[in-house]
């Protein structure tokens, strides 16, 4: 962890387009600032973009006349993931880099189809040493719901140059910043009742998933853009530790997982609403583990910063 702020020098604008959420509505009306799947006379008789449990973002950063792209997550599955980006016409020889947010299943499987469609460009995959650990989540009633893990092999033979890292990375020119790994700082995002890893050959009880990272852009003028694959950390805690990674208050737009679906993180949702508010980002897209009573309650108490998630979406920012 770093001792001072990290200098992230600001960007001119940032794009995030979501290649992989949980929902998808291909007549979603748009804004200035979210830009939805285009539709043009031939819309059913193209294909459209698909939803599937799982996340995946692309970042496009512009600084003067300097891009860089980042695909942050991979989705749920190769063969979604592969479909929304031909649907979205998005061309992955663009990508620069990849993040994994953490080694769950529904950011990291879609990672094989990836790496075969871009073949050996020895791009370098940046994720924390424990995004390996295989997973498991047992439920109450004892049903148990494995994590299969992403495999260090199968980057190495495609040629990935792998960044194993618990600490804060700076990719493509310094314009995007990997979180590292999160500082739990609130009293109330205890982690995920149930979550076990697997080490040393024991299952072990693994709630905080240590993994779990952000990335971050400043926008010159704006503050800081936020994407959360899921949130495990807790949304706040990953929004105070972006702000103290950079010494940056301003939020300007929070995208992505915040992981409060669900009867065990329901009485979550209140105070991180009121944390939301105290914060006060501008804008607001909640998606994927965000699940549908927090996401309806976020947007009754922030309508003005609020964006309905659809994949295909590109806020521009």
């Amino acid at each position: 962890m770093p001792t001072a702020a990290l200098d992230l020098p600001e960007v001119d604008e940032v794009q995030i387009t979501l290649i992989m959420d949980n929902s998808v509505d291909v007549l979603m009306a748009g804004s200035e600032v979210a830009r939805r799947f285009p539709v043009r006379r031939d819309l059913f008789e193209r294909a459209h973009p698909m939803a599937e449990h799982g996340f995946s973002a692309l970042i496009r950063a512009r600084r003067g006349a300097a891009t860089g792209t980042v695909l942050f997550d991979t989705g749920v599955t190769r063969a979604g993931l592969l479909h929304n980006l031909d649907a979205l016409e998005v061309d992955l020889t663009t990508v620069q880099a990849i993040v994994l947010s953490h080694g769950h299943a529904d950011h990291a499987m879609g990672l094989p189809g990836v790496v075969e469609r871009l073949g050996t460009r020895g791009l370098p995959l940046v994720l924390h040493p424990d995004a390996y650990l295989e997973r498991r989540v047992v439920l109450p009633n004892g049903t148990e719901i494995g994590f299969p893990a992403p495999r260090l092999a199968d980057f190495r033979r495609e040629s990935i140059e792998v960044i194993e890292s618990a600490s804060p990375s700076m990719l493509v020119d310094n314009m995007v910043l990997v979180s590292g790994e999160v500082g739990r700082t609130t009293d109330f995002e205890t982690g995920f009742p149930g979550h076990q890893a697997l080490r040393h050959g024991q299952w072990e009880p693994d709630p905080l998933i240590h993994d779990d990272q952000c990335a971050i852009v400043r926008v010159r003028g704006k503050g800081l853009v936020v994407i959360s694959g899921c949130g495990h950390s807790g949304i706040i805690n990953v929004l105070h530790h972006a702000r103290w990674l950079t010494g940056v208050t301003q939020l300007y737009a929070v995208v992505g997982g915040f992981h409060l679906t669900g009867a065990v993180f329901a009485p979550r949702i209140p105070i991180t609403i009121a944390a939301l508010q105290q914060m006060q980002p501008r804008w607001l897209m909640p998606g994927h583990c965000t699940g549908w009573a927090a996401t309806h309650q976020i947007a009754r108490a922030l309508p003005e910063a609020f964006i309905a998630n659809s994949v295909g979406t590109t806020l521009m920012l």
